[in-house]
């Protein structure tokens, strides 16, 4: 650790005492097998009897593991407390304060579905402050074919799940717009995976224009999908890539807060 860090300030000290804890848990965290003390102090910068120290009380709290007779990797006790984080986390938590973000910004329907079963749902909406106004209320099942929430997620699913899920599904036609083939589906992918979002362009309904995006999982799986809904008089073809962009860029908010830390497609 840089030498910086040290000083005689009892509160500050405490914060050291963290820092270096966290250090030696990240140290353990890039390792590619079991480390011994030696070489967790060197990549930590410690002195030996002061890594053994940190090492010793975070074995006590399981949240590092001794192996091998004199190594070690990160414990049980990390795991039960990320698992407790996951779980507490209402998703619709996590994610309303960046729904509400995205409305403030556009005041138009803004709407979180989750992919539930072989359904995709309304679990949180925010609804346009304005008259005429669009989009779906929570509850309600979203056709994948005819939703930027379902085509945005199925772009991204290998053929084999889009096929199971349709097939339960259907394609039934809601206007003339309505994708009703797979192949007339699957001919948008490309576009919606390079773009990062989907759209509905009057294909659930006559007059509306709904832009989605999806939200992954700390697995970099989708879990559901974030859309905003209006009239096509004010979601217009022009406002397309600056909305389209906004949404995708939101969406990826939420995944990142729900725990993922790859790289968002697109």
């Amino acid at each position: 650790m840089p030498n910086d860090l040290a000083t005689d300030d009892p509160k500050s000290a405490r914060f050291d005492a963290v820092d270096r804890a966290v250090a030696v848990l990240r140290v353990l965290e890039r390792a590619d097998q079991p480390m011994s003390l030696s070489m967790i102090a060197r990549e930590v910068g410690l002195g030996q009897p002061t890594t053994s120290r940190y090492v010793s009380s975070l074995v006590g709290h399981g949240l590092i593991a001794k192996v091998n007779g004199n190594r070690y990797i990160l414990g049980i006790g990390l795991y039960i407390l990320g698992q407790k984080s996951l779980h507490r986390r209402d998703v619709r938590t996590v994610a309303r304060p960046y729904l509400e973000t995205l409305h403030e910004q556009f005041n138009e329907t803004v709407s979180f579905a989750l992919w539930l079963r072989d359904e995709l749902i309304v679990v949180d909406c925010i609804e346009a402050m304005q008259t005429l106004r669009q989009g779906a209320s929570v509850g309600v099942t979203n056709p994948w074919h005819a939703s930027s929430l379902g085509k945005s997620i199925l772009a991204w699913l290998d053929a084999q799940e889009v096929n199971r899920l349709i097939k339960a599904s259907g394609l039934p036609r809601y206007t003339q717009n309505t994708l009703v083939t797979l192949d007339q589906l699957r001919g948008e992918f490309p576009l919606i995976r390079e773009r990062g979002y989907a759209v509905d362009n009057e294909e659930s309904a006559i007059g509306g224009r709904c832009i989605g995006a999806p939200v992954y999982d700390e697995a970099g799986r989708p879990l559901g999908a974030i859309s905003i809904s209006g009239p096509i008089a004010r979601v217009t073809d022009e406002d397309l890539p600056s909305t389209g962009k906004r949404v995708a860029e939101i969406a990826d908010q939420i995944s990142h807060a729900m725990g993922y830390e790859g790289k968002i497609p697109g």
